[in-house]
C-alpha cells in the first residue's frame, strides 16, 4: 500500500467540508488486518460547533443489518436456529400470512430466515413505497414517515403478522422491516435483549465497546446533530441528542437501522467478516458460514444487483488486472455511512458522514484513490 497516495485524501476530505458537500467526514482504511489510514473532518455537533474527533459516534442506521445478520447466524452455526425452516416456528404470530396478489392468496412456501436476510421475505417498510401494503403498514400505525410508531419489535412483529406479504416468499428483493424482525427472532431464541446478546456474542469477543442503540448520558459529549443537504446558508438539522432525539430512552431495539457506532469499532466488526472469509481462528464466524453470507442469494434477479445474507455483492474490474471482475461486500446507511470488505485485496474502507440525501462522490473518490494506492509486489 502507498501510504502518500493515501495521504492525498486529507486534503480532499477537507475539500468537502469547505465547499458543504459534508459536514463531516471521517475514512478509515484496513489493509491486511492494520490500519494504514485514518482521518477525521467537520463538525460533529453543528448546534453547539464540537469538532469531530476519532472517538466520535454516528447513526450508521442500515449498517445495522449486516450486524442483525451475522447475529442471527451465530444462533444458526450453534444449531439454535435453521436457514430454511419456517420462521414461525419461532414467532407463531406469522403462522397465518397471507399474500395480497389480486384476491388474497396463502402462501406458497414458508417464509424463512434465509428470506428475511436476503430481504425476499414478502415484508416492506410502508415509509417510502405507496403499494396496498406500505398503506396498511401507516394505517395500522407501524411507522409513519421516518419514525417508527411501535414501542418494541414484539410489537412490530405482532402487528406484521395481521398484514398481508406483497409478495410470495423468495420471489424477489424489497427492502423491508427484515432485519428488525430478525432481531426480535434473535431475542427470542437466544432468550436476551438482542443488545445485550450482540455484547456477548460480537462486541466483547471482538473487544467493541462504542456501539449503541441508547446512547448514555455520559457519551453525548461524542456524539452529534445529523443534518440534511446543505441550502440557504446552513444545514439543516435533522436529529439533536438534545431535542426529542432518535437515539435516547430507546425500546424500539432495531435490528434494521438502531446502531450508533465509532469508526474504529464499526471497522473491528467489518474485520471480523473478511477474518472469517479467510478461515482466521479469531473470526466470530466460521469461513463456510461467512461464505454463504457473502454469496448470491437473488439467482432470479439481474447481475445488476446481488445480495447475499445481510451484505450486498458489488463487482468491479481489478484494478490492477482489468481482465478480471472481483467481488467487494457492502452496504450503508441513511446518513451517508458506508464501507465495503475487499477479499482480493485484503481491505476493509469504512466512511463516515452525518447527512440524510448525501451524494456519492466521495465514496466514489475513496475507492479510485484508495485502490490507486494498492502496488503490484
Amino acid at each position: 500500500m502507498n501510504l502518500s497516495k493515501l495521504e492525498t485524501l486529507k486534503p480532499v476530505m477537507q475539500g468537502w467540508i469547505d465547499s458543504k458537500t459534508l459536514p463531516n467526514a471521517a475514512v478509515l482504511v484496513l489493509f491486511r488486518g492494520e490500519s494504514v489510514f485514518e482521518h477525521h473532518v467537520g463538525t460533529l455537533d453543528l448546534e453547539l460547533g464540537t469538532p469531530v474527533q476519532p472517538d466520535s459516534l454516528y447513526r450508521i442506521y442500515s449498517m445495522t443489518k449486516p450486524v442483525a445478520a451475522v447475529a442471527a447466524m451465530k444462533l444458526v452455526e450453534e444449531g439454535k436456529l435453521s436457514l430454511d425452516d419456517p420462521v414461525a416456528e419461532v414467532l407463531p404470530e406469522f403462522s397465518d400470512l397471507e399474500v395480497l396478489v389480486g384476491d388474497v392468496k396463502m402462501l406458497a412456501s414458508p417464509m424463512t430466515l434465509r428470506h428475511l436476510l436476503s430481504h425476499s421475505s414478502g415484508l416492506t417498510y410502508g415509509y417510502y413505497g405507496d403499494t396496498a401494503i406500505d398503506r396498511l403498514y401507516r394505517e395500522a400505525g407501524l411507522i409513519d414517515d421516518w419514525d417508527y410508531l411501535v414501542p418494541t419489535t414484539h410489537d412490530l412483529v405482532v402487528g406484521l403478522g395481521e398484514l398481508p406479504l406483497l409478495f410470495q416468499p423468495g420471489e424477489r428483493f424489497h427492502y423491508s422491516f427484515a432485519s428488525d424482525v430478525v432481531s426480535e427472532i434473535v431475542k427470542r431464541t437466544s432468550g436476551m435483549r438482542f443488545d445485550h446478546y450482540l455484547t456477548q456474542a460480537l462486541w466483547q469477543p471482538l473487544g467493541i465497546e462504542d456501539a449503541f442503540f441508547d446512547v448514555p448520558e455520559s457519551e453525548l459529549a461524542r456524539f452529534g446533530t445529523n443534518q440534511y443537504p446543505f441550502r440557504n446558508g446552513a444545514f439543516p438539522i435533522q436529529d439533536t441528542p438534545r431535542v426529542d432525539p432518535e437515539f435516547r430512552d430507546v425500546s424500539f431495539i432495531s435490528g434494521g437501522g438502531g446502531l450508533v457506532m465509532s469508526i474504529q469499532d464499526f471497522g473491528k466488526f467489518a474485520q471480523s467478516i473478511l477474518d472469517g472469509f479467510e478461515g482466521r481462528d479469531n473470526a466470530v464466524l466460521q469461513e463456510s458460514t461467512i461464505a454463504e453470507m457473502l454469496k448470491n442469494q437473488l439467482n432470479h434477479e439481474s447481475e445488476q444487483f446481488q445480495y447475499g445474507l445481510g451484505f450486498g455483492i458489488r463487482k468491479r474490474v481489478d484494478p490492477l488486472d482489468q481482465t478480471r471482475v472481483i467481488d467487494t461486500y457492502y452496504w450503508g446507511g441513511a446518513a451517508g455511512t458506508s464501507f465495503w470488505i475487499d477479499p482480493d485485496y485484503g481491505l476493509v474502507v469504512v466512511f463516515f458522514t452525518q447527512l440524510i440525501g448525501a451524494p456519492n462522490e466521495p465514496a466514489n473518490v475513496l475507492a479510485t484513490t484508495i485502490y490507486d494506492a494498492v502496488e503490484r509486489l
